[in-house]
Protein backbone atom coordinates (compact mmCIF):
# COMPACT_ATOMS: atom_id res chain seq x y z
CA UNK A 1 0.00 0.00 0.00
CA UNK A 2 1.21 2.96 -0.80
CA UNK A 3 1.06 6.41 1.56
CA UNK A 4 -1.38 9.22 0.50
CA UNK A 5 0.76 12.11 -0.85
CA UNK A 6 -1.73 14.65 0.21
CA UNK A 7 -1.61 14.30 4.01
CA UNK A 8 1.66 14.01 6.06
CA UNK A 9 3.60 10.81 5.53
CA UNK A 10 7.30 9.24 6.21
CA UNK A 11 9.35 7.20 4.10
CA UNK A 12 11.78 5.00 5.56
CA UNK A 13 15.60 3.56 4.52
CA UNK A 14 16.96 1.07 6.52
CA UNK A 15 20.69 0.37 5.28
CA UNK A 16 20.46 -3.03 5.91
CA UNK A 17 17.87 -6.13 6.82
CA UNK A 18 19.18 -5.61 10.54
CA UNK A 19 17.91 -1.89 10.39
CA UNK A 20 14.74 -3.23 8.33
CA UNK A 21 13.65 -5.56 10.89
CA UNK A 22 14.12 -2.85 13.91
CA UNK A 23 11.87 -0.74 11.81
CA UNK A 24 9.40 -3.81 11.31
CA UNK A 25 9.66 -4.01 15.15
CA UNK A 26 8.49 -0.60 15.54
CA UNK A 27 5.49 -0.97 13.06
CA UNK A 28 3.89 -3.64 15.36
CA UNK A 29 3.39 -1.58 17.53
CA UNK A 30 -0.30 -1.38 18.54
CA UNK A 31 -0.13 2.73 18.58
CA UNK A 32 1.56 2.90 15.22
CA UNK A 33 -0.69 4.20 12.32
CA UNK A 34 0.86 2.44 9.59
CA UNK A 35 -0.71 4.03 6.72
CA UNK A 36 1.49 7.11 6.35
CA UNK A 37 5.02 4.81 6.36
CA UNK A 38 6.28 3.37 3.37
CA UNK A 39 9.65 1.25 4.49
CA UNK A 40 12.15 0.70 1.24
CA UNK A 41 13.74 -2.66 1.21
CA UNK A 42 17.28 -2.64 2.43
CA UNK A 43 19.54 -0.07 0.66
CA UNK A 44 22.76 -2.65 0.77
CA UNK A 45 25.05 0.17 2.48
CA UNK A 46 25.03 3.46 4.09
CA UNK A 47 26.61 5.07 0.68
CA UNK A 48 23.24 3.60 -1.28
CA UNK A 49 20.70 4.96 1.58
CA UNK A 50 23.06 8.28 0.57
CA UNK A 51 22.60 8.07 -3.14
CA UNK A 52 18.96 6.80 -2.96
CA UNK A 53 17.96 9.79 -0.28
CA UNK A 54 19.94 12.40 -3.24
CA UNK A 55 18.29 10.69 -6.36
CA UNK A 56 14.81 9.67 -5.53
CA UNK A 57 13.85 11.49 -2.31
CA UNK A 58 15.19 14.71 -3.14
CA UNK A 59 12.78 15.76 -5.95
CA UNK A 60 9.74 13.84 -4.26
CA UNK A 61 10.53 16.30 -1.07
CA UNK A 62 10.53 19.18 -2.83
CA UNK A 63 7.18 18.16 -4.79
CA UNK A 64 5.31 16.71 -2.18
CA UNK A 65 5.60 19.43 1.06
CA UNK A 66 4.05 16.48 3.31
CA UNK A 67 6.85 14.14 2.98
CA UNK A 68 9.27 13.34 5.55
CA UNK A 69 12.02 10.74 5.15
CA UNK A 70 14.37 8.91 7.87
CA UNK A 71 17.08 7.12 6.86
CA UNK A 72 18.64 4.75 9.34
CA UNK A 73 22.06 3.52 8.92
CA UNK A 74 25.28 1.75 11.01
CA UNK A 75 27.58 4.40 12.09
CA UNK A 76 30.00 1.99 12.16
CA UNK A 77 31.65 3.92 14.86
CA UNK A 78 32.40 6.58 11.97
CA UNK A 79 32.79 9.89 13.80
CA UNK A 80 32.48 11.58 10.28
CA UNK A 81 29.76 9.97 8.75
CA UNK A 82 26.85 12.06 10.09
CA UNK A 83 28.81 14.84 8.12
CA UNK A 84 28.56 13.50 5.13
CA UNK A 85 25.20 13.03 5.34
CA UNK A 86 24.15 16.27 6.66
CA UNK A 87 26.38 17.56 3.42
CA UNK A 88 24.00 15.54 1.23
CA UNK A 89 20.56 17.31 2.81
CA UNK A 90 19.59 20.40 1.04
CA UNK A 91 19.26 23.20 3.29
CA UNK A 92 15.31 23.68 2.80
CA UNK A 93 14.91 20.43 3.35
CA UNK A 94 16.54 19.54 6.63
CA UNK A 95 13.44 20.15 8.23
CA UNK A 96 11.65 16.85 7.21
CA UNK A 97 14.95 14.66 6.53
CA UNK A 98 15.76 12.41 9.84
CA UNK A 99 19.43 10.36 10.57
CA UNK A 100 19.50 7.74 12.89
CA UNK A 101 20.86 4.66 13.62
CA UNK A 102 23.33 2.83 15.68
CA UNK A 103 26.68 4.14 16.91
CA UNK A 104 28.07 0.87 15.29
CA UNK A 105 26.23 -1.71 14.60
CA UNK A 106 22.64 -3.17 14.49
CA UNK A 107 24.14 -6.34 15.78
CA UNK A 108 26.60 -4.90 18.24
CA UNK A 109 23.05 -3.05 19.86
CA UNK A 110 21.18 -6.31 19.73
CA UNK A 111 24.23 -7.88 21.86
CA UNK A 112 24.44 -4.97 24.74
CA UNK A 113 20.71 -4.69 24.91
CA UNK A 114 19.85 -8.25 24.84
CA UNK A 115 17.07 -7.96 22.34
CA UNK A 116 16.29 -8.96 19.56
CA UNK A 117 15.96 -6.38 16.53
CA UNK A 118 12.42 -6.56 16.33
CA UNK A 119 12.04 -5.69 20.52
CA UNK A 120 14.48 -2.99 20.61
CA UNK A 121 12.23 -1.33 17.34
CA UNK A 122 8.88 -2.31 19.92
CA UNK A 123 10.53 -0.77 22.79
CA UNK A 124 11.75 2.46 20.66
CA UNK A 125 8.10 2.98 19.61
CA UNK A 126 6.98 2.23 23.45
CA UNK A 127 9.42 5.28 24.73
CA UNK A 128 8.03 7.21 22.24
CA UNK A 129 4.43 6.43 23.12
CA UNK A 130 5.04 7.09 27.00
CA UNK A 131 7.74 9.72 27.30
CA UNK A 132 9.57 7.39 29.92
CA UNK A 133 12.45 8.85 31.93
CA UNK A 134 15.19 6.68 30.05
CA UNK A 135 14.22 5.95 26.93
CA UNK A 136 16.33 3.52 24.93
CA UNK A 137 17.43 6.23 22.54
CA UNK A 138 19.70 7.28 25.52
CA UNK A 139 21.85 3.87 25.29
CA UNK A 140 25.77 4.34 24.54
CA UNK A 141 25.30 3.01 21.15
CA UNK A 142 22.16 5.26 20.68
CA UNK A 143 22.90 8.63 22.19
CA UNK A 144 24.36 9.85 19.38
CA UNK A 145 20.78 10.50 17.91
CA UNK A 146 19.32 12.27 21.06
CA UNK A 147 19.26 15.37 19.10
CA UNK A 148 17.51 13.57 15.60
CA UNK A 149 15.06 11.55 18.05
CA UNK A 150 13.94 15.15 20.18
CA UNK A 151 13.12 16.56 15.99
CA UNK A 152 11.35 13.55 15.22
CA UNK A 153 9.09 13.51 18.21
CA UNK A 154 8.25 17.04 17.57
CA UNK A 155 7.47 16.45 13.65
CA UNK A 156 7.43 12.79 12.67
CA UNK A 157 5.92 10.84 16.11
CA UNK A 158 2.40 13.27 15.47
CA UNK A 159 1.91 11.31 12.12
CA UNK A 160 2.87 7.81 13.22
CA UNK A 161 1.52 7.72 16.73
CA UNK A 162 -1.56 9.93 16.25
CA UNK A 163 -3.62 10.73 18.96
CA UNK A 164 -0.33 11.61 21.14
Amino acid sequence: MSVNRYKDHVYVIPEDDADRQIINGFLTHDAVALRPIEVRGPAGGWPRVQSTFVEEYVPLLRKWPRTHVIMVIDFDEDVGRRSLFDEAIPEDLRHRVFLIGSASTPEKLRSALGKSFEEIGRQVAEDCLREVPDPIWLHDLLKDNEAEFQRLGQTVRPIVLPGR
